[in-house]
């Protein structure tokens, strides 16, 4: 994690002095910023800000809103937000309140002339009075959520008596805000106020300001996209960071991809992690714990599912390659989702490539398992590295299954425990020795079997390399073909290999042996267990 104290710019002969200066009136506030890879890993680096070179943009934190659960949330955020607020203005950092189209209460105000008349920067950035709702980082990624429908997360009903009393008051029920929520404190002397890209852009030039906080609502519309938003600091050359833990969406769990809130939430904030900036959280300003909405807030119960398993049910490769995708537990929620009639679903794939249950219950459990929510239903698939890595498999296998059946009916007593056969990994390779074993596990505890088996041999009969991904060592393809492999060659265990999750180099190596001599599945074959498994769970859960 690397450390260091952003200054901005200064001239080269008086920079050790004025840093000294600097240093010696103000008191740096520390952060840690969360960014991701393009595959989705979570890197940190530790910063130190100069107050007097920060501000905090405070996003349309309105005094109403259209969706009445949103206005839950804010007025849940709002205390958490003001501490902050108010300690970070007295270590000298800028407050700006932006409460979008509610400028008129504050006309005449100090802190609204103080936004509007800062000088006009000599770099302010043409588009800055605009929306914006995409940056170049962004144009090949899935957009995470469906807010197509405007997020609005009410029940029908609540939010059809939530428009009347809104009407009932005089307001509009699509835009009743007027101003900024109360709750947070604007102080004339120091703060300003603009919902303006074009104010806000002068009024950090004028005060040499680089360090940027966004926080407010909603992210994945006003705090992402409005003119004085996350996009446009972040093109515009700001250090912009959002505050991760005092920020809300506009997302409704009924549409793709079929999470929680809460989950909606944390998937926009890795989009923004991965392709806009940073993220920080609130205690890194006033201490304690980040914020985190109370479970009051999180809607509708959902059903909790969990996954266990190997490397065929994590998925490993097919989410390093093809991050952007709907991986297995993605695809089984929406799946479920698409039913119709069945409760909203959580799916927690806590598959580990190489692993075996007894290396489970000695290693893993305890923080993978028993911290998990209490859980409806937990698919349990084991076998294959059993077989390959214990002695005595025969004996030592069930031993281990029922070890494991027993800890999960102790920390999840309301689950249905259902084992998995193994996959074939060839329409000549099923597996039945281990097979033999699972169901006669599920039959002597009285457990109801998964036999995913049968229907994905039924795929690999159609296209028996089609559920697989190529991973292939580049040291044996010929040497004249390997210029054509130079693409996809990964540092990758021991030594290079060429991968693909697709067949799209068949052409070219397919004649080589060995080629699609991997068997794990690829998303394709991904689909095949999440659409079987839909379809057997399914029926259950209505009936249960």
């Amino acid at each position: 994690m690397t450390s260091f104290l952003r200054i901005p710019y200064m001239k080269p002969f008086f920079i050790s002095l004025i840093s000294a200066t600097i240093l010696a009136a103000e008191n740096p506030l520390s952060f840690i910023l969360e960014s991701r890879t393009a595959t989705n890993k979570l890197f940190t680096v530790s910063e130190q800000w100069l107050p007097s070179r920060t501000a905090i943009i405070v996003c349309d934190m309105w005094d109403l809103h259209h969706c009445k659960n949103a206005v839950t949330r804010e007025k849940e955020m709002a205390p958490r937000m003001n501490k902050v607020i108010e300690k970070a203005r007295a270590a000298g950092v800028l407050i700006i309140h932006a409460p979008s189209s509610c400028m008129m209460p504050y006309e005449g105000s100090p802190a609204r002339i103080r936004a509007k008349s800062a000088p006009t920067a000599l770099n302010l950035p043409n588009s800055i009075g605009e929306w914006c709702k995409q940056i170049p980082t962004e144009e090949l990624a899935v957009y995470p959520l469906d807010q197509s429908d405007g997020g609005e997360d009410d029940d029908p009903a609540e939010h059809a008596a939530w428009a009347k009393e809104l009407e009932a008051k005089g307001l509009n029920p699509r835009a009743p805000w007027s101003k900024q929520i109360d709750t947070l404190r604007i102080d004339q002397a120091k703060d300003a106020i603009s919902d303006s890209g074009v104010e806000i852009w002068n009024l950090l030039e004028s005060k040499d300001i680089d360090n940027v906080i966004l926080m407010g609502v909603h992210l994945n519309m006003c705090v992402s996209g409005r003119p004085f938003g996350l996009r446009q600091m972040a093109k515009n050359g700001k250090h912009v960071v959002l505050m991760r833990d005092l920020t809300d969406t506009m997302y409704n769990p009924t549409r793709w991809p079929f999470v929680s809130h809460t989950q909606g939430t944390e998937l926009f904030t890795r989009h923004v992690e991965r392709l806009i900036c940073p993220t920080v959280t609130s205690d890194q300003i006033i201490g304690g714990q980040p914020f985190a909405f109370s479970d009051a807030t999180e809607g509708k119960k959902r059903l909790q599912i969990i996954l266990l398993g190997d490397s065929t049910t994590e998925a490993s490769l097919p989410k390093k390659y093809a991050p952007d995708e709907p991986h297995f537990e993605d695809m089984l929620r929406v799946k479920l989702a698409t039913e119709g009639d069945l409760p909203p679903c959580d799916v927690y794939n806590e598959g580990v490539s190489g692993e075996f249950i007894r290396r489970l219950l000695d290693t893993r459990y305890d923080k993978a398992v028993k911290t998990k929510p209490q859980a409806d239903y937990i698919f349990i698939r084991y076998g294959l590295n059993d077989a390959a890595k214990i002695k005595d498999f025969k004996t030592a296998f069930q031993k281990d299954f029922r070890e494991l059946l027993d800890r999960l009916r102790k920390d999840h007593p309301k689950a249905m425990l259902i084992p998995m056969t193994a996959i074939p990994y060839a329409v000549d390779n099923l597996h039945e020795d281990i097979n033999v074993l699972i169901k006669q596990i599920a039959t002597e505890e009285k457990l109801t079997l998964f036999d995913i088996a049968p229907r994905y041999l039924a795929e690999l009969k159609k296209n028996p390399d089609g559920l697989n991904y190529r991973r292939f060592p580049l040291s044996k393809i010929p040497e004249k073909l390997r210029p054509l492999a130079t693409p996809y060659v990964v540092p990758e265990g021991t030594e290079p290999k060429v991968v693909v999750m697709d067949n799209r180099l068949d052409g070219l190596f397919g004649h080589i042996p060995g080629w699609a001599g991997d068997r794990h599945p690829n998303l394709a074959g991904y689909n095949v267990i999440a659409d079987e498994t839909a379809k057997w769970l399914a029926p259950i859960i209505r009936k249960r």
